[in-house]
């Protein structure tokens, strides 16, 4: 191939060796960019995600990108993609950030399948501690699918790519809905896809439902080929009774993906409540159980 044809001039790899770091292989690519396995002076390997700017296209450079600068910089959190370090040239932008060993999330339910209740759970949790770190500071992500949600060595789950985020408030504090349609239509609401203005919080609710709902099936929960079929679907609450059908998953776990997934926005979960949802004591309601049990039994 060509230097002309090259993603990326190979000056530009030299510009970034001058800086430390080294490109390697591709491990994902995009539209307009793609994800290298890259290593610094020391060894230590980061993801590194090369955005070409003239296939991003000006609305990217200059509306959603300066947004996503500006959000990842400011935030960290355990369970979300830290960025490191972001370089620019004339032709490309270059992120280095947490290097996920095991992939996304989709990936990993291809090849091991659904999860069972416990385990479901235990990656759940984490999500929904990013997400409500970014709600708390009034941060919407837009685009939660499996897709975006990473694996690290240790299996610790990281939310990443804050390509469509977004500040919910205005200079002066006050809630801002938003008009643009973000993220994979698989995982978008019905408001979303009504092409009316919208919540981002409750959107990311909606699609933390969608999430859930393919940990424990490994299948999506409605088919966006069919757009107005979907809607329908949607609204009806198709869901509830598909989740009936599920003998081997508690009533606490469908209550709270029923809640996620329900179409009137004033009665759609907040992170808030979902962080206080009871599937989550669950666990420990049972251990408690248990002892008690025991205990009893023991003074007979």
């Amino acid at each position: 191939m060509s230097a002309k044809l090259d993603f990326v001039a190979r000056s530009e790899h030299k510009l970034v060796g001058k800086m430390g770091f080294r490109i390697g292989r591709t491990i994902g690519k995009g539209t307009y960019s793609k994800v290298c396995l890259s290593t610094n002076s020391k060894g230590d390997k980061f993801a590194c995600k090369i955005i070409r700017k003239k296939l991003a296209g000006s609305d990217f450079i200059e509306k959603f990108l300066p947004r996503e600068i500006e959000i990842i910089t400011a935030i960290k959190h355990p369970n979300i993609i830290q960025v490191y370090k972001i370089m620019e040239t004339q032709q490309v932008i270059y992120m280095f950030m947490d290097y996920c060993r095991d992939g996304d999330l989709l990936e990993y339910i291809r090849e091991y399948g659904c999860f069972p209740e416990e385990k479901a759970k235990h990656y759940f949790r984490p999500l929904v501690e990013a997400v409500a770190y970014l709600h708390d500071l009034d941060i919407a992500h837009r685009d939660i699918k499996c897709e975006n949600i990473f694996l690290m060595a240790n299996k610790q789950v990281k939310l990443g790519d804050f390509g469509f985020a977004r500040m919910c408030t205005d200079a002066y504090g006050k809630h801002v809905l938003s008009d643009t349609f973000c993220g994979s239509a698989a995982y978008a609401a019905p408001e979303i896809l009504k092409g009316i203005s919208y919540d981002p919080k409750m959107y990311d609710m909606w699609s933390l439902g969608c999430v859930l709902y393919i940990m424990v099936s490994a299948s999506m929960p409605f088919d966006d080929l069919d757009v107005k079929r979907m809607i329908k679907s949607q609204l009806n609450r198709s869901i509830f009774t598909v989740t009936l059908l599920w003998p081997d998953y508690s009533l606490q776990m469908k209550n709270l993906l029923n809640s996620l997934l329900e179409p009137d926005l004033h009665k759609r979960i907040t992170i808030g409540a979902v962080k206080q949802h009871e599937w989550f004591d669950r666990g420990h309601l049972l251990k408690l159980k248990r002892f008690l049990s025991r205990s009893t039994t023991s003074l007979l």
